[in-house]
């Protein structure tokens, strides 16, 4: 779902106000990024907003930090460590003892490189939805901003966790500006497609 309009009509307001009342009832775990123009890094509003549920599961029940550290290690084995270069929190669920030299032992183009990136994410989503009895719920601000990168990789993980999403597990809205968004833009392009 997106919440589209002009600047300062809200948008940003009722994403607060629907994340302070998940939050407290407790029946979601609510996940946050935005987007900024003059962000150079591909993947940082999403790698952002796991990073920090990866913080918050590491601050909150140890058990529940050893179950995704468990379910992480059996479903992605090692190659789970590549993805603490754009989760940096992630090193704290895998704990010490975990092979985190994954990040520099792939020789492969940045095209192949960027391919792996977006399946381990895939992956990783997959795995933590699962985990939880309370469904993830990813709101990405600011998205008339979404880098290339990001449009794809959020398309990849709503069509790869259809499971997830289907069993109620995983659910994304965003908040763009329309005003700034041609037909062309690539989250227009990825709705649309989604939608036909």
């Amino acid at each position: 779902a997106m919440i589209c309009g002009t600047s300062g009509i809200g948008k940003s307001k009722l994403s607060q106000e629907f994340a302070r009342s998940v939050n407290d009832d407790g029946r979601s775990i609510f996940l946050s990024g935005r987007f900024d123009r003059l962000e150079s890094q591909p993947l940082h509003a999403i790698s952002s907003a796991f990073d920090k549920y990866c913080a918050w599961v590491t601050m909150g029940d140890h058990s529940m930090a050893e179950k995704v550290s468990t379910a992480l290690k059996e479903n992605m084995g090692e190659e789970v460590a590549c993805l603490v270069t754009v989760m940096p929190n992630l090193a704290n669920i895998l704990g010490d003892d975990f092979n985190s030299d994954q990040s520099n032992k792939n020789d492969d183009t940045a095209v192949d490189a960027q391919k792996g990136l977006r399946y381990l994410f895939c992956q990783f989503v997959d795995v933590i939805s699962r985990c939880h009895e309370e469904p993830l719920i990813l709101f990405l601000d600011d998205c008339q901003w979404i880098d290339n990168a990001s449009v794809t990789l959020l398309n990849q993980i709503l069509i790869m966790s259809d499971s997830a999403i289907r069993d109620r597990r995983f659910f994304f809205f965003g908040a763009c500006r329309d005003d700034e968004m041609s037909e062309s833009h690539p989250l227009n392009i990825m709705l649309t497609t989604m939608n036909s």
